[in-house]
């Protein structure tokens, strides 16, 4: 499934683009606990949402990594995207948090509408009773995108959530202006 974002808000976000010379962390701050916006603003990139709720450090985790976490909702496939339009990114890390069990969180990266590779970190059986763990880009490292989407899941044992995800600029500068049409979480 795939949908356009309106008009006004990707030149909003156009315009309020900084120019990043380091990394970002985006950390799910803005919204309060309860579902996640279906599209939220951060730090220059746009963060869309399904099935997703936001938690504070009061309602999950000890917020030793950041105010907020965002998880799916229970029996239902959520899915974060972020995006940068007209500006490529690089993947570097993500920050998981789980209460127990072993759930996973798979990372998709696009260039335009074509898939670059796909990436699946899961709790490792040493942490199997919670806390944060930080996964480092494998397949991903390295690679010009400009969509990110990660598909944090549940599973019957425990639940996971994302505390953040952090992303730098490309090594080199690439033209997005052949880059196909930027499309929503796909399913």
């Amino acid at each position: 499934m795939t949908h356009g974002l309106p008009a006004a808000i990707l030149a909003s976000l156009a315009l309020a683009t900084p120019a990043l010379a380091e990394r970002v962390s985006i950390g799910f701050e803005g919204p309060g606990d309860g579902p996640a916006p279906a599209e939220m603003p951060e730090d220059g990139y746009l963060v869309a949402t399904r099935n997703m709720m936001i938690s504070s450090a009061e309602k999950s985790g000890d917020g030793t990594d950041g105010t907020n976490e965002i998880e799916s909702v229970m029996n239902a496939r959520g899915g974060v995207m972020i995006q940068r339009p007209g500006a490529p990114f690089q993947f570097i890390s993500l920050d998981w948090q789980s209460e127990k069990g072993a759930p996973s969180v798979v990372v998709e990266g696009y260039f335009g509408d074509v898939l670059i590779g796909t990436e699946k970190f899961t709790l490792p059986q040493s942490a199997a009773e919670g806390g944060f763990v930080t996964f480092r880009a494998n397949l991903l490292a390295g690679v010009t995108l400009d969509q990110l989407v990660l598909y944090p899941q549940r599973n019957r044992l425990g639940m996971g959530a994302l505390d953040k995800v952090v992303l730098d600029e490309p090594s080199e500068a690439i033209d997005t202006s052949d880059a196909g049409a930027m499309s929503a979480l796909k399913t």
